[in-house]
């Protein structure tokens, strides 16, 4: 089953995150997926220059194992012509899914000579392969799953989320969330989202991770925006004896309140 089937037929669906950076053969990627494959509906394959592999060449490692890929594609690091190769070369491998983001902006380059490229905004490449979609002569990707990112803050009671109305309007089926350690705050953006009915025709994914150390806690509060780690938090990682364990504490809380 893959991530666009599951949306389809399941009232809650997960997915994963692979540490890409540490992904640096095919051997290292599928001893990553393995341990993971069992328990979510897709493993997401993300874009950076910190990455040894290419995202395509892990997705393709990860289909012949049977395993589901969100691919993510920067809009940063490609221009058109490269958007377009990598999105219909990642269809003929048998993707079915990606997330389309535009990309951070990179200030200092640890490779020398790298540039931001930044030839196609995001919502026009979304606009592409939603045409494509519709296209009957392609029926490849006739139901391709467009993926946006969205930051989540605190709304005030007359928000109008018209940023995410314009992705839903440009084709998006599935938005992931950044990660948010304040379910007060989660709550209150979920209920405006809901209100919106862009429930009806967009899935939406929330992002959870556990936290190893109340040192990255801290780190993620000050240089993650969006990322909104209350100081409770801090407090019990400070606290715990084993901190590695009270984060995966944590984390599990937090995932039985989302569903």
């Amino acid at each position: 089953m893959t991530f666009a089937s599951s949306l389809k037929t399941k009232d809650f669906v997960v997915t994963a995150h692979l540490n890409m950076t540490e992904a640096k053969d095919e051997k290292a990627l599928i001893n990553q997926a393995k341990i993971i494959k069992d328990y979510v509906d897709a493993v997401q394959v993300t874009d950076s220059i910190q990455e040894p592999l290419a995202g395509l060449a892990a997705a393709a490692i990860l289909l012949k194992q049977d395993i589901d890929p969100i691919l993510h594609l920067n809009c940063r690091d490609r221009n058109r012509i490269a958007l377009q190769q990598d999105f219909m070369g990642a269809t003929a491998l048998g993707v079915t899914s990606a997330i389309i983001r535009r990309g951070k902006k990179i200030l200092k380059s640890p490779k020398v000579g790298i540039k931001n490229v930044f030839d196609t905004p995001a919502l026009e490449f979304m606009s592409y392969i939603n045409g494509l979609k519709q296209d009957q002569s392609i029926p490849l990707i006739s139901d391709f799953q467009i993926g946006a990112n969205a930051e989540i803050f605190d709304p005030e009671d007359d928000w109008i989320p018209k940023n995410l109305i314009g992705k839903r309007d440009s084709g998006t089926n599935f938005v992931q969330l950044q990660v948010c350690f304040d379910m007060d705050v989660l709550r209150n953006y979920m209920n405006k989202i809901v209100a919106s009915k862009l429930t009806h025709s967009v899935n939406f994914i929330i992002s959870l991770s556990p936290l190893p150390s109340s040192d990255l806690a801290r780190w993620m509060k000050d240089n993650i925006k969006g990322a909104l780690v209350p100081d409770i938090i801090i407090e019990r990682m400070d606290q715990a004896s084993d901190p590695q364990q009270e984060g995966l504490k944590i984390c599990a809380e937090m995932l039985q309140e989302v569903q």
